[in-house]
């Protein structure tokens, strides 16, 4: 049964007059599509044109060409792949506040779908930044054009409904609001060994810190941004620390809330992780991580 099975596979994905290529044979095999796929192809978009319909003309026309299960393929993935970019994270990088329009977030994000995948994944680690004056709304059309012009109907008659919804806000995960408890999960996630988390508070009671060294004393320095006060790390020690970030990467803001986890190496070294929450944006980020010699 099983050398059936891998026969009829392999007959099925055969070139030849009439067939389609042989990436198109495999999804229409499977009923569905891979990333890969997709961005494979988005590569058709004609980027000669100016008009935003005749760039998107050859998609279209190969969509229709190949019938119905290429084309819902193809919506499922492009939705999937939308779905995943709709995140507080990456809403924020791009406007660096609360207030903005969900129609242009979405067609914001529809820009990373045009271009390459290694620049759609460079979005989602947060290496590439989406921009406000780029969008691509006429992606979201492209499935229910195939679809209408291969059955000869309109596209405001599209019957096919994906698993994901693209809107903004609809990826309840990614829109989750970031507690302090998500700096501990953070900090316990960086190693394998358990953690013992204490958060830095100032004596006037308020944690929100800057962070600096005093490169002349050795010592890590959290400063109050509610009374000014300094609370000293590392005093009198030898610390082995190196400080990685003073600045949120995403909006430049240097207010952080301060979590300090550490685990005992051996009976004369600690390792220290200092991580700290942006109380502008709420991106977390590990500040400083080392050894200390007690």
């Amino acid at each position: 049964m099983k050398d059936n099975e891998t026969k009829k596979e392999r007959h099925y994905y055969m070139p030849g007059p009439g067939k389609p290529p042989i990436y198109i044979q495999a999804i229409l095999y499977k009923k569905k599509m891979t990333p890969l796929d997709f961005f494979y192809l988005t590569d058709m978009l004609d980027w000669s044109q100016e008009d935003e319909n005749a760039i998107i003309e050859p998609l279209i026309k190969t969509l229709a060409k190949w019938g119905d299960t290429l084309i819902f393929a193809f919506d499922e993935m492009m939705a999937e792949l939308l779905y995943t970019l709709d995140t507080r994270k990456i809403a924020q990088s791009i406007y660096k506040g609360e207030n903005f329009s969900a129609d242009e977030f979405l067609y914001i994000r529809c820009v990373a779908l045009i271009n390459s995948k290694p620049f759609y994944n460079a979005v989602i680690a947060g290496r590439k930044k989406l921009k406000t004056d780029l969008e691509f709304e006429t992606l979201l059309s492209i499935s229910a054009r195939a679809w209408a012009r291969c059955h000869h109907k309109q596209s405001n008659e599209y019957p096919y409904l994906t698993k994901y919804c693209y809107e903004t806000m609809s990826n309840k995960e990614g829109w989750k609001e970031v507690s302090e408890d998500d700096i501990d999960t953070y900090l316990s996630s960086l190693t394998d060994q358990p953690l013992d988390i204490e958060v830095a508070k100032c004596s006037c009671g308020h944690h929100e810190f800057q962070v600096k060294i005093d490169q002349q004393k050795q010592v890590i320095q959290l400063i109050c941004i509610h009374c000014g006060d300094v609370i000293e790390l590392f005093h009198h020690q030898k610390p082995e620390l190196k400080l990685r970030i003073k600045k949120c990467s995403n909006c430049k803001q240097d207010i952080f809330k301060v979590h300090i986890g550490t685990y005992m190496v051996n009976e004369h070294q600690k390792k220290y992780y200092i991580g700290g929450l942006c109380q502008k944006c709420d991106h977390i980020f590990l500040l400083m991580e080392g050894i200390i010699h007690i």
